[in-house]
């Protein structure tokens, strides 16, 4: 179970760091999401059991970030489009998951409003990350605060990319690199990074609750809006390139993607 989590851990980190691919999705495709969410906020619950189950996915997060965020720089400045299709074919292989789960868990089909709702919130997000071309390299304390908020919601929301919300702010690069060297931190930095960490911290618990009332609860609205939220997140990640050798690629991780989420 430790060895299956920790390579399932480093499988979710990636989606910390990958424009358009969120950590969400991809606990969605291994068929662990809804049981995080539940450990999380069932943490004390049964507390040994939840942090033998937990601590491994969390080891596996962090080696994935300190191990891909140099590799990823490598791929965005290289401009490897095959690694998009990689995600593509992910995503749109676990739908066929998400639908199946609405109808076994709430007995009916998916509810189209949430869904149109979801889709079209994610498109406005990146129309805007699309014209959005701003970038610093010194953020301030309002915006780490708000870049904290923003990153919780794209590391526990299925569809959302943290990454891609940076980068509406402006300050992806600027994570990446101090991710990717956090050897050369300094003093100064990590101060600058308490009211991010901090944000991130309130932030996650408010939404996992969040999200844990709304998958008990309205579990098919819930489900309905993520499906929408994944679909959009295509859009962040396709390179504008397309081959038969993309083809082919996107239609191999489709087939991992969906056989691994049936």
């Amino acid at each position: 179970m430790y060895l299956k989590n920790l390579f399932l851990g480093i499988i979710l980190g990636i989606g910390f760091i990958i424009p358009g691919v969120s950590g969400g999705v991809l606990a969605t495709i291994l068929g662990i999401y809804d049981e995080i969410i539940y450990r999380l906020n069932h943490l004390f619950k049964n507390f040994k059991d939840n942090i033998f189950y937990l601590t491994p996915l969390v080891t596996g997060v962090i080696i994935s970030i300190l191990f891909f965020s140099k590799l990823i720089l490598y791929l965005l400045n290289n401009k490897l489009n095959f690694i998009s299709y990689v995600f593509i074919g992910l995503i749109l292989g676990c739908l066929p998951y998400l639908v199946k789960e609405i109808k076994v868990k709430s007995n009916k089909s998916i509810a189209i409003i949430p869904f149109i709702v979801s889709l079209l919130f994610g498109i406005f997000l990146f129309i805007i990350e699309k014209n959005s071309l701003a970038t610093t390299s010194n953020p301030n304390f309002l915006l780490m605060i708000i870049a904290g908020v923003f990153y919780a919601i794209g590391k526990i929301v299925p569809g959302i990319s943290g990454a891609a919300l940076l980068m509406l702010l402006g300050i992806y690069e600027y994570f990446l690199s101090i991710i990717a060297n956090p050897l050369s931190l300094t003093i100064s930095t990590i101060i600058k990074f308490i009211p991010f960490i901090i944000s991130f911290i309130v932030s996650s618990i408010f939404i996992l609750k969040l999200i844990d009332y709304l998958l008990s609860n309205h579990f098919r609205i819930t489900y309905s809006a993520i499906i929408g939220f994944v679909i959009s997140s295509i859009l962040f990640i396709y390179p504008n390139y397309f081959s038969i050798l993309s083809l082919l690629i996107a239609s191999l991780s489709f087939l991992i993607s969906y056989n691994l989420s049936k």
